[in-house]
């Protein structure tokens, strides 16, 4: 198979994969273990204040049963960074003017506000509301826009009539539940304008409206999202709800389109949109702006095949933040290109410019005046407040509270390892060497794949594979067709799930033998969650070639998770190109379920028992199959978990699920 130079993205900075402080530092290196994950600090939520001159941003630590968050402050001019929030339960800030920040306190029931003055760091309670509050925007004098979780169910009840509705779940609508989130009829994100004077909390969405994203412009707030009564369908619409005269207006019908985000900029409303007919439901929306003029009342100004968000996994990471913002009257956006993600601009005429690539991914951001504050995961290291000067046009780091954490210990390098594969398609792929390697010694290795499957690997710092690179294992993975980052007819995958990228995998586990003769072709392994997890249970089914496999949050059979799962109605149809009753032998032939009866591969299944997107019956059918024929498997479930458990599971449960999979890899691949 043909090698291929790693991709050249004129990254500024580069990636420091190995931060000794000296040679002897260097001697005596130390593995990363899965208790360093304790250690670790995760930053979201990054703002600024309209003035540019102060920011804020949250800090994720993590104890056994739990997370602790605080809020910090910035000085923008001197970088300067302060807590303002010790207390290990505030969250969310956001700028009520350029002196105060609003938090989210710890509240029993509902949320509740707590107002900082940013110069004395004094506190004092603002108000409360009585529903979850997901999204606060202050409108002023001293009114707020909401958008808040609302139970239909049990809105209106009293405390006695809700308590005794505890007992039963009566499902009327699909889906019916969501992870994360449990039961979910009824729920709906709903807009609300608050009062602060007089405590009035006034519903401006309709009842059964599930509201998506959301912008104040112009004196309206405008809002994507559509109405059901009985089954999510794919489609929404736009509409502008009058601040002054409290009328609201279509602006665009729920018919034909998915409206992605909304976002003010330079006086112009940008948004994406797609309406799915090349690509299907994974499709990338193109840039819109609104304009009376045009047909339809917008305009189309530019095409877009990347993904608006940060999509190159990690399991470092915790909370969010803002992706898009404003920047000289141009919309600034993040947007994820091959292994990185970085900083673009657009104008309302479609122009496109990049700011200088970022050597990792922009996971969030605030413009503070000329700068760009950004929660940012330099390639090989953990996250840090980053600033991007636009004056000199360079990055420059604020934060240091993970420096410490890696220093002494064996961060491998990703080498790349791409190849052209047999049908003459580039994969890009990387592998990372064992720790204290000897190019004289033979290794055992892990093929570790990815969800998504609209998700890409790139070289950024991942606890789960350089725990095993410490273990002693080349750790090997590529970006299969089907991953994000290259363009939709790259990652169209619809009908050919266990067909392009199986072999995409197995010539790019043959490649990395090829190039790396260090490694034992008999002791092997594959990992995979989600989509990685369908993978790793076709591999099952599907060749003999790994010594072990490790199933997670998986699924295994399309007809049975087009009803289980939270998503399966509409990710199922459209990715396998059928259904149930249209054509279920087509289904059938993509599940490695049907499969298993040819499994000889000892195989770990991890799944969380409150995993809605890839249910718990579809690990366990599995499981039943190989336990059936014959073929060595165990089963490894964890309580109150759902599919994040490898990212934002509880600490301890991550680390149980991390021994779990050493465990079984030393069982199987160690002599």
């Amino acid at each position: 198979m043909e090698t291929v130079e790693a991709p050249t993205l004129n990254l500024q900075g580069g990636g420091e994969y190995i931060p000794y402080s000296n040679e002897k530092e260097k001697s005596i290196v130390k593995p990363i273990l899965k208790e360093d994950l304790l250690k670790y600090r995760f930053l979201s939520n990054i703002c600024a204040n309209a003035a540019g001159t102060d920011a804020a941003f949250v800090q994720h630590r993590m104890v056994k049963s739990g997370y602790r968050t605080d809020v910090y402050h910035i000085d923008v001019a001197t970088g300067a960074v302060r807590p303002l929030t010790k207390d290990g339960f505030s969250s969310a800030p956001v700028w009520d003017g350029d002196d105060a920040l609003l938090v989210r306190g710890k509240c029993a029931k509902g949320t509740k506000f707590v107002r900082i003055d940013v110069r004395t760091g004094e506190a004092s309670d603002a108000f409360e509301v009585k529903y979850p509050v997901s999204l606060l925007r202050p409108l002023g004098d001293g009114r707020y826009l909401m958008k808040a979780e609302v139970d239909l169910k049990t809105d209106g009840l009293t405390d006695a009539q809700i308590a005794a509705e505890r007992d039963y779940i009566v499902v009327d609508e699909v889906p019916y539940w969501d992870n994360g989130a449990g039961y979910v009829t009824r729920l709906r994100e709903t807009l609300f304008l608050f009062d602060e004077a007089t405590k009035a909390l006034t519903r401006i969405t309709p009842k059964f409206f599930q509201t998506r994203g959301v912008e104040v412009w112009n004196g309206k707030v405008v809002y994507v999202g559509h109405e059901y009564d009985a089954l999510e369908q794919k489609y929404n619409g736009m509409y502008a709800y009058d601040l002054a005269t409290g009328e609201t207006q279509t602006l665009i019908p729920e018919e034909g389109l998915r409206i992605g985000f909304v976002h003010a900029a330079g006086g112009r409303l940008f948004f994406s949109a797609t309406d799915m007919e090349k690509y299907g439901n994974g499709e990338r929306g193109a840039f819109y702006v609104l304009d009376e003029s045009a047909e339809g009342g917008y305009r189309r100004i530019a095409d877009n095949e990347l993904s608006l968000y940060n999509s190159v996994s990690s399991d470092c990471r915790r909370g969010g933040g803002a992706g898009m913002g404003e920047r000289n009257g141009r919309l600034l956006y993040i947007a994820t290109t091959v292994s990185v993600c970085n900083l673009h601009e657009i104008d309302a005429d479609g122009h496109i410019s990049d700011l200088p690539p970022f050597a990792g991914t922009v996971e969030s951001f605030a413009v503070a005046g000329n700068k760009v504050l950004f929660v940012g995961m330099k390639n090989g290291q953990l996250q840090e407040i980053w600033q991007y000067d636009s004056e000199t046009q360079t990055y420059g780091q604020i934060t240091h509270v993970n420096d410490a954490v890696l220093r002494g210990k064996y961060v491998g390098k990703p080498e790349y390892c791409g190849f052209v594969d047999s049908d003459g398609v580039k994969i890009d792929g990387w592998v990372i060497k064992p720790i204290d390697f000897d190019p004289n010694c033979r290794y055992p290795g892990v093929l570790t794949m990815h969800g998504g499957p609209r998700v890409s690997w790139g070289e950024l710092f991942v606890h789960e594979m350089q725990m095993l690179a410490g273990a002693g294992y080349f750790v090997f993975y590529c970006n299969p067709r089907g991953s994000d980052g290259r363009g939709e007819a790259f990652a169209d995958l619809r009908g050919k799930y266990g067909d392009i990228d199986f072999k995409d995998f197995m010539e790019f586990t043959d490649h990395v033998l090829e190039v790396y003769p260090q490694l034992k072709a008999d002791r092997l392994s594959a990992i995979g969650g989600s989509y990685g997890g369908y993978m790793a249970n076709w591999m099952v089914g599907n060749t003999d070639r790994f010594a072990a496999i490790v199933s997670q949050r998986s699924f295994c059979n399309p007809l049975s998770d087009f009803g289980y799962s939270c998503i399966g109605y509409t990710f199922d149809q459209d990715q396998f190109a059928a259904n149930p009753w249209s054509d279920p032998w087509k289904m059938w032939d993509h599940a490695p379920l049907k499969y298993a009866c040819h499994a000889v591969t000892p195989t770990l299944f991890i799944h969380s028992l409150e995993d809605y997107n890839c249910p718990l019956p579809e690990g366990l059918q599995m499981f039943t199959a190989l336990k059936y024929h014959g073929c060595e498997a165990k089963m490894c479930l964890f309580k109150g978990e759902n599919h994040e458990l490898s990212r934002s599971g509880k600490p301890m449960h991550r680390m149980r699920r991390l021994q779990e999979i050493q465990g079984w890899l030393d069982a199987h691949l160690k002599d």
